[in-house]
């Protein structure tokens, strides 16, 4: 049976390189912002890479939370500036801790301003927007003393959620101003282009390889094949399409596999709970509806025979830059990173939100048991790291540029008006 492979994409658009950076714009001190620590293992990755190339990396962040392995690594320097006292606030009080979290996020990005001041990087890094609001206040501020950079790792806002009139039009804008924007595909770059963000400072940097700290040291416990939906639980991840798609597959094939879901829900999960129960698979689905720690992850993943990424929609997948490289058979939608990313005897492609499709790839992953052809990655840490370089030089640059060519406009409309 014929099954649509997982194809190379084309080569990606040349960024820029740190060979272009000219004598006295070379970047030796960046300032990045991840007020959450959303990408921690991106971050401390990143780091390492920019290292590598030269500079100089500090990070604005959280402070490391109870029981929570330091973050970034020995040589990398954290500046715990965001959420000082409100990140432990339950997510039970509900608006008055988005009031709260508002509130502390304010005071984040002034102290990030007084660390800007006093430590003079040459650039400033956003990997996220967390409230587009405050942070293109934050930007446009910034940017009067230093280039300001921006990855987006998802272009589309908040990977779907429902956003306001007015932090749809705070993040358009943000990214607008700004020095500089990163994404991961090309087809993020497209987004950002339609959304009227120069052509000129978008620069696509491929995402790079993750890995855990630790391995498994367990035995397996479990024969069966297990399919593995890893990561925060978001409506995004179409995790109500898998259990649809499982539903209908044949009682037979179903016995014979299971389905694990493992992540910090951020959505309501007892609906999904539910529809488990009515469709008579508790047997089959174990949710883990918490964050899990690096070794039961390490656990997990050695059980796991296919990661299944059933999207709505997505540009990169920091979960699947963790597993590609593991030889496990995946099962992904045809959008972003899975579209452009994967090599031939990976997995499977599907339609987006195809439950049929879904289902037809599940029963041919149980009755085969394919082995998968481990993913390579495409670019190692230093080579993303250079050329992140070179798109904070180019920023620079154009900002010199444009200070050189305003101060040559005004000194000729000067000279014009005492001109006899």
């Amino acid at each position: 049976m014929n099954r649509p492979a997982l194809v190379p994409p084309p080569a990606p658009a040349e960024s820029p390189r740190p060979e272009d950076e000219e004598p006295g714009q070379a970047i030796r001190r960046v300032l990045l912002v991840d007020p959450s620590l959303f990408t921690a293992p991106y971050d401390a990755a990143l780091g390492e890479g920019l290292r590598q190339v030269g500079i100089e990396p500090h990070w604005a962040v959280r402070p490391a939370r109870d029981g929570e392995a330091q973050p970034l690594p020995d040589g990398q320097i954290g500046h715990p500036i965001f959420y000082r006292r409100s990140d432990g606030i339950s997510e039970s009080l509900g608006r008055l801790r988005a009031a709260a979290k508002g509130v502390a996020h304010l005071a984040g990005l002034l102290r990030l301003a007084g660390v800007v001041v006093r430590q003079r990087p040459e650039v400033v890094h956003f990997q996220w927007l967390v409230l587009p609001p405050l942070d293109l206040v934050a930007i446009a501020g910034l940017r009067l003393l230093c280039p300001v950079v921006v990855t987006v790792h998802d272009t589309v806002p908040f990977n779907g959620d429902q956003l306001s009139r007015w932090q749809t039009m705070a993040l358009s804008t943000a990214l607008r101003i700004s020095d500089g924007v990163i994404v991961h595909t090309e087809a993020g770059r497209r987004r950002l282009e339609r959304s009227g963000v120069a052509p000129e400072k978008l620069a696509v940097v491929r995402h790079g390889p993750l890995r855990l700290a630790c391995a498994s040291t367990q035995p397996r416990q479990d024969q069966r094949w297990t399919f593995t939906l890893f990561g925060e639980i978001k409506p995004y991840k179409g995790l109500d399409l898998l259990i649809e798609a499982a539903a209908t597959l044949d009682p037979g094939l179903r016995e014979r596999c299971r389905f694990v879901v493992a992540g910090r829900p951020r959505m309501e999960l007892e609906p999904l709970l539910k529809k488990i129960e009515a469709a008579g698979m508790a047997g089959q689905f174990d949710v883990r509806g918490r964050r899990l720690t690096e070794a039961e992850m390490a656990d997990l993943f050695a059980e796991t025979d296919c990661f299944v990424f059933p999207y709505r929609q997505v540009d990169a997948s920091g979960v699947y830059y963790l597993v590609k490289g593991l030889g496990k058979w995946l099962i992904a939608s045809d959008v972003g990173v899975f579209k452009e990313d994967p090599q031939p005897g990976a997995g499977e492609l599907i339609p987006v939100a195809d439950v049929a499709a879904l289902s037809e790839a599940l029963a041919r992953a149980i009755d085969e048991r394919p082995h998968a052809t481990p993913i390579g990655s495409r670019q190692d840490w230093s080579a993303i790291a250079s050329a992140t370089r070179g798109l904070y030089a180019a920023a620079a640059r154009a900002r010199s540029e444009g200070w050189a060519a305003r101060l040559n406009g005004f000194i000729q409309a000067a000279r014009a008006r005492v001109s006899p």
